[in-house]
């Protein structure tokens, strides 16, 4: 294409940044109904139901598109090996803040290949897709999506390979988001937008710009989501914890009945009051690393959760 039928697009896409701040107040929806269940406000199952285990799909989808469709833009006069090198270093050190952070509140299931981890590898893989012929993109897209049902096998489930997504058993963590399927979507992002950007760079879309106080808000989201995402559960959490009377709300009250009950069962089995203290201790301690608090309501768990609790039941009590 010549220069002169060239799109001439400069300074950022509001649409697009919109977009983006839409997915993130999203992924908000969905973290702040962790939280919620954690303070004893929802049901402790309310975040992992049918519904609810959907609607994080459809967001994390939509926030991997979104970096696909970033990565043409950022490069659509062709390839800037220095923005791009700079940008993905600041989402792996960003990764590795999560990963920090989710290891020191919970260290029995930390954070080690989430959404920006993701993010981070599936950028460097779509780097050559930015030149790559279209067939191709889409049929390595259809190909990562499809791969964890076809060649899924036990080899996969050691934690050196496990990120890649092929394993047959889910790893303990708060984020799970493995390289095979979701960077499909990173892919599918960029294989649209390359598909469809110049239509769209002559349409009324690209040169939308917000007219009111919401939209200028999600489009500012947009434009700085790396930083809105890092800082925005400390946010919540700390405004939950604030408004449940620091911690000594419904969640606390349910620990506490928790540990009497677990108390009174060790003692009746025979057990000193010293030890059983401590081993009830160490139960919650353990519980709570594992984020299963869902076990101090005595609400049915699923598999996973009755292995978990068993498990801590097990390592508290000295048995292999």
């Amino acid at each position: 294409m010549t220069e002169e039928k060239r799109p001439q697009i400069l300074g950022r896409i509001a649409a697009f940044d919109a977009a983006r701040g839409a997915a993130l107040i999203g992924m908000f929806g969905y973290h702040l109904s962790w939280d919620l269940a954690y303070f004893g406000l929802v049901s402790p199952t309310f975040p992992t139901n049918p519904a609810m285990r959907l609607y994080s799909h459809a967001v994390a989808a939509a926030f991997l598109g979104l970096a696909g469709v970033s990565l043409v833009l950022a490069h659509r006069d062709g390839f800037r090996r220095r923005a791009f090198r700079n940008r993905l270093a600041l989402i792996c050190a960003a990764a590795l803040l999560v990963t920090a952070a989710s290891y020191f509140l919970s260290p029995a299931n930390a954070i080690y290949f989430g959404i920006l981890h993701c993010i981070a590898v599936a950028s460097l893989l779509a780097a050559p897709m930015l030149q790559a012929p279209l067939g191709f993109v889409f049929a390595v897209s259809a190909f990562v999506l499809a791969a964890p049902l076809i060649i899924a096998d036990a080899a996969f489930n050691p934690a050196p390979v496990v990120w890649l997504g092929l394993g047959t058993a889910l790893p303990d963590t708060l984020d799970w988001r493995p390289l095979l399927p979701w960077s499909a979507f990173v892919f599918l992002g960029l294989a649209l937008t390359r598909l469809a950007w110049r239509p769209l760079a002559a349409s009324r879309f690209w040169r939308w710009r917000p007219k009111s106080r919401f939209g200028g808000t999600v489009d500012w989201m947009g434009r700085h989501s790396l930083a809105i995402y890092l800082v925005h559960q400390p946010i919540l959490f700390a405004l939950l914890y604030a408004a449940t009377g620091f911690g000594l709300g419904e969640a606390e009250r349910v620990r506490e009945r928790f540990r009497a009950a677990c108390i009174q069962a060790c003692t009746t089995g025979g057990g000193g009051e010293e030890h059983c203290e401590e081993s009830c201790r160490c139960v919650i301690d353990g519980l709570t690393a594992a984020n299963l608090t869902i076990a101090f309501t005595r609400e049915d768990l699923d598999a996973a959760g009755r292995a978990t609790f068993s498990k801590v039941i097990r390592q508290c009590s000295g048995r292999p």
